[in-house]
């Protein structure tokens, strides 16, 4: 009997749909932390656009690293993949909940999240020590 490893397309689909979740759970866990501060200032109306910015800022940094670190095998353009399908889900829901109005600055969050997480996943790659000769 073949005692193979499992198919490549199974370890692959289960590993990006666990670095998705993870992205998106930290989104959400930022954005509830964010508003929870939010909520203690004096002035929690003008402060909500800066600090949701913050909470995508380190979720993108937080989720990039943690994929990577994930799955380090499939490189930086797996990283893309999942970047890019929580950035669509992102547009996705925030069409419906526009009504299909999307500013240009949503656009402007998403390629920040997007380049963040491509950024971070750079960075947090393992890199092999470099052997120095004595």
């Amino acid at each position: 009997m073949y005692k193979g490893k499992k198919s490549l397309f199974s370890t692959v689909a289960q590993s990006f749909l666990i670095c998705f979740a993870l992205s998106i759970i930290t989104i959400i866990l930022f954005s509830i932390i964010a508003a929870l501060v939010v909520n203690r200032l004096n002035d929690p109306i003008g402060s909500v656009g800066i600090f949701s910015l913050f909470a995508m800022i380190l979720s993108a940094i937080t989720s990039g690293v943690c994929c990577i670190r994930l799955k380090s095998d499939g490189g930086l353009r797996f990283c893309t993949l999942v970047a890019l399908a929580v950035v669509l889900t992102m547009l996705f829901i925030n069409v419906i909940l526009s009504h299909g109005k999307v500013s240009l600055g949503s656009f402007m969050n998403y390629g920040c999240y997007m380049g963040l997480y491509i950024l971070s996943s750079y960075i947090g790659t393992k890199r092999k020590a470099k052997s120095h000769r004595h």
